[in-house]
């Protein structure tokens, strides 16, 4: 059975098979239904998360009280508030889902244990890390560097499932613009 799952999961964790099982086993299978909050603003978080099905945003709440996603996460990826559980701080984001999601949840205190335990652990919360930077700069990148309709098309050539799941206003707030804005954008590059 560990093999079926070291099959289907062993490459997206980039965990070799030798420690797939430990891995593995203390990973905890649970659920989210349409709109359940993952975390809350506020809230320390304690776990990583892997989807095995559905779709998580990430958001926060500006000074005007107004929700500005900052990403979106499907099938086969992991997402968390790295921030949070690396300085043992409360949040600034929510994480929610936005259809029921079936996911896989790696508590802190697990990770923790991993990273002390040998050098192949620290090596994977390393490269975790630097992929999560990665993502994270380039998604500043793309807010400072180019315009609402360049954002546009990087994110449908980069994403185009996101444009197939994710409802207009996420969207927008997403690429930094009003859904007005994103309606006008997307009928120039049609026409």
């Amino acid at each position: 059975m560990i093999l079926n799952h070291y099959e289907k999961y062993g490459e997206l964790f980039q965990v070799d098979q030798e420690h797939f099982d430990e891995f593995y086993s203390l990973l905890k299978d649970t659920q989210l239904l349409k709109l359940d909050f993952f975390l809350k603003q506020g809230d320390k978080c304690r776990y990583l998360g892997f989807i095995k099905k559905g779709t998580i945003r990430c958001f926060y709440i500006n000074d005007q009280g107004r929700e500005i996603n900052f990403g979106f996460y499907f099938e086969n990826e992991f997402f968390t508030d790295y921030e949070s559980i690396l300085c043992d701080t409360v949040s600034n984001m929510n994480i929610q889902a936005l259809e029921n999601c079936e996911i896989l949840l790696l508590s802190k205190e697990h990770l923790q244990m991993l990273y002390q335990k040998e050098a192949y652990w620290q090596k994977f919360g390393r490269v975790m890390s630097e992929k999560i930077y990665l993502d994270a700069k380039k998604r500043i990148d793309d807010l400072i560097c180019f315009s609402p309709e360049n954002r546009y098309l990087n994110l449908l050539k980069k994403q185009p499932l996101l444009f197939q799941k994710i409802a207009q206003k996420h969207i927008a707030s997403y690429l930094g613009v009003t859904e007005q804005s994103l309606s006008r954008i997307r009928s120039r590059i049609v026409n």
